[in-house]
């Protein structure tokens, strides 16, 4: 990217920057508000704005790492802005301070007068406790923010520097970063979502929620570089096999996620025990079964169509980015379904809080994203594989 490129670049970006981080303050400086007229929905929302903010940035980190570990042209023209959304796992961490505050308004079994009533909730008590909770996030933050930081700080640097070592540095360290994210994700998961009903369980929730941020991680990405693509470095290097690559990985981790989900509707359904299927009940009925229906279109069947069909098409950049914004968009509904029926039998009486914290939590997780992305070029120059199609060889 030559000077004037990068200047123009920049321009563009702090014209998002600042509405953006205004949008944030200002969604949450409301929202602060609704704490005091309606504590037990605002930090109900809380949980809903911060898994799904939280969702991505630690897909983009898992699917970075996936990357660094893999190689591959589909991940350079992705790389900055999974970078960008990795940054911003230290912002997560601290969002999540609040919700410590009002852990007995989310979790039942942060009630000590619901554990002391409940048999099932004792015999879960070492591990679902306050103490442990806190400490088990504490830990998981504290792997995360450390992959994210330094594999952005290494990618920026080689770029200044050109210190090839800096590839080999940030590959050992996703191999095994993307060992402890699997693992990780998959507990967190447990803990902030799964916990909300302890009485129901399910051994392929952690991978779900993987596979759920890995779509998410690269519907995200695709936004900008799909609208970006026609800038001379990009155009360069999204040659149709680059960008059917990302299509083929969208829709790879697109049908695992389906599989998954399917294969634990399944087994519920055929087992049909009482302490599992609750849960599939509290989300089939009350209206909930309309979002239910919704997030199976729009976050499979409408994006499978137009991937599979998207050779077929004139336009296949613009059909990634119409799937891309289909899938984010059916996100915001599929995390609502799968938190809110835990609290509400009913879909109907929706809060203004939900939509006020997700907004607010969004400006700010844009804000520094964008924040990253200032002054970087739109890919790693000092990589020998884009040196190579920049140079044409």
């Amino acid at each position: 990217m030559s000077r004037v490129e990068q200047e123009q670049f920049d321009r563009q970006l702090e014209k998002w920057q600042r509405p953006a981080l205004l949008v944030g303050l200002a969604g949450l400086a409301l929202s602060g508000v609704g704490l005091f007229l309606a504590p037990d929905h605002f930090f109900r929302a809380y949980l809903y704005g911060f898994v799904f903010w939280g969702g991505l940035s630690l897909g983009c980190l898992g699917l970075l790492m996936f990357h660094h570990v893999t190689g591959g042209m589909w991940g350079f023209a992705i790389r900055r802005v999974l970078e960008a959304g990795a940054w911003t796992v230290p912002l997560m961490a601290l969002l999540f301070v609040p919700l410590l505050f009002g852990l007995p308004y989310v979790y039942v079994w942060a009630r000590p007068e619901a554990v002391a009533a409940d048999p099932l909730l004792q015999h879960k008590q070492p591990f679902l406790n306050v103490p442990f909770f806190v400490g088990r996030t504490a830990v998981y933050f504290l792997i995360w923010g450390v992959c994210a930081v330094l594999l952005a700080r290494w990618s920026r640097r080689q770029d200044e520097t050109g210190d090839m070592s800096l590839s080999a540095r940030a590959r050992r360290l996703s191999t095994a970063g993307l060992v402890l994210y699997l693992f990780i994700v998959s507990l967190a998961s447990i803990d902030w979502v799964m916990s909300l009903e302890p009485d129901w369980f399910s051994h392929v929730y952690g991978w779900l929620f993987i596979t759920d941020q890995f779509v998410m991680a690269v519907a995200l990405a695709l936004i900008p570089i799909m609208l970006l693509r026609r800038r001379s470095i990009l155009a360069e290097i999204l040659a149709p096999g680059v960008i059917d690559d990302l299509g083929n990985l969208l829709l790879a981790f697109l049908l695992m996620w389906v599989y998954l989900d399917f294969v634990q509707y399944l087994v519920i359904w055929q087992a049909n025990l009482p302490e599992e299927v609750t849960w599939y009940l509290r989300r089939t009925t009350g209206g909930w079964q309309w979002v239910a229906a919704a997030v199976l279109a729009l976050h499979f069947v409408l994006p499978f169509l137009l991937l599979i069909l998207r050779g077929a098409l004139a336009h296949r950049a613009r059909t990634l980015l119409i799937t891309a914004v289909i899938l984010l968009i059916a996100h915001v509904a599929d995390v609502y379904w799968m938190i809110m029926p835990a609290f509400y039998s009913s879909v109907w009486p929706i809060h203004w809080l939900d939509g006020v914290i997700l907004v607010g939590m969004g400006g700010l997780w844009l804000w520094l994203a964008l924040r990253y992305l200032h002054g970087v070029s739109l890919l790693p120059q000092q990589e020998p594989q884009v040196q190579k199609v920049l140079s044409h060889e």
